[in-house]
């Protein structure tokens, strides 16, 4: 029987507040659980004080075991392990993602990510009344910028495993399913980063060769991964900033994947890539866009951090289908897609059939 009082608390306006209070445990215990390694244990441990003996050997000091249960329930409780029975064994989440000898391991993205949204979230206050002069003494250094090529070599790791965990596959099937794909013999993708989904591309569609464009540091990854893959006949490589670099031309497909926050003028660059592609090719865009600031939600919660440091590079909504149209291109299609922040736009447009060849060398 539900009484008057189970009723009145289950109508509480504050009632989300509880989700707000519990996230920041969740991150910690995800951070702890990833620097003690704990998912590599379970795969082998199972009892308290086997867990308990395998921390002791890997970090030189021994855990107070009541603590330790403490925390193992956490995790049961946070979905990064199970529990039956008193014994402890890996969540499917973490047995996949948060092995280290896992090929799809996520903490380095984990470990990548946090920085980035994280670091400043102790100093909102202090960001927020800091002038320009003031940012630059307070930290922001030219390595943790966006556009600066050491900090996407220290990302590729983490990318790497985020393509190979599922998005690379998705993204190459939703290649495959645009018009005239079968009949696609060159792709440039623009910010490829490790270039899995171009490879996953290729390897679906047997005529394809790829081009990938994004820094020197970044291809020397994407070149192995076309190794390892089979594909390196199959891949041309044109490495530098894609704002200054010739892009090439004649492409069936120019693919950019959440890559163009860094167009230093989107209008021009989409200029460009018109220019880069044959009559009746395709351009397709992944991007977010933001509307009025505020939504999707998640994306902009995820960049608040860079923002009030002044690295916001969120696009608007709408802004990319206005500067290609005024680059040229038509769109034909645009779909929503789930990526690891909230629905993104597919925007597929496609180089007029009568548009002069063009393209730089």
């Amino acid at each position: 029987m539900t009484t008057h009082h189970e009723n009145f608390l289950g109508e509480l306006p504050f009632g989300s507040l509880s989700d707000w209070l519990v996230a920041p445990v969740r991150m910690a215990l995800l951070n702890l659980t990833l620097q003690l390694e704990l998912p590599d244990i379970l795969a082998n441990v199972c009892s308290l004080s086997g867990i308990a003996a395998c921390l002791k050997k890997n970090c030189g000091r021994p855990a107070d075991e009541s603590r330790l249960a403490s925390l193992m329930d956490g995790m049961v409780a946070a979905g990064l392990a199970c529990k039956n029975d008193g014994a402890y064994s890996n969540s499917h989440f973490a047995q996949e993602y948060l092995r280290k000898e896992s090929p799809v391991f996520l903490g380095d993205l984990v470990a990548s990510l946090t920085g980035m949204q994280h670091r400043n979230l102790a100093c909102l206050r202090e960001r927020l009344f800091a002038g320009e002069a003031d940012a630059v003494a307070s930290g922001i250094k030219p390595e943790i910028m966006l556009r600066d090529e050491s900090h996407w070599k220290r990302s590729l790791a983490g990318l790497a495993a985020y393509q190979k965990a599922g998005a690379a596959n998705a993204l190459a099937r939703l290649i495959t399913e645009l018009p005239g794909a079968e009949q696609f013999s060159s792709m440039l993708d623009l910010g490829c980063g490790p270039g899995i989904t171009a490879l996953r591309t290729a390897a679906l569609l047997p005529n394809l060769h790829v081009t990938l464009c994004d820094f020197s540091a970044v291809l020397d990854t994407a070149t192995a991964e076309a190794e390892a893959s089979g594909m390196a006949g199959r891949v041309v490589l044109r490495p530098g900033d894609f704002n200054t670099v010739a892009l090439g031309h004649d492409y069936d497909l120019v693919w950019a994947c959440q890559s163009l926050y860094y167009a230093t003028d989107l209008h021009e660059f989409l200029t460009r890539v018109c220019a880069a592609l044959r009559p009746g090719g395709l351009f397709v865009s992944v991007h977010e866009g933001v509307r009025e600031g505020v939504s999707p939600a998640v994306l902009v919660l995820s960049r608040l951090s860079l923002a009030m440091e002044g690295q916001d590079v969120s696009l608007r909504y709408g802004q990319m289908a206005t500067a290609a149209a005024e680059a040229g291109l038509e769109r034909i299609r645009v779909q929503s897609i789930p990526m690891l922040f909230g629905e993104a736009d597919m925007e597929v447009f496609q180089k007029p059939c009568g548009a002069n060849k063009g393209g730089d060398a």
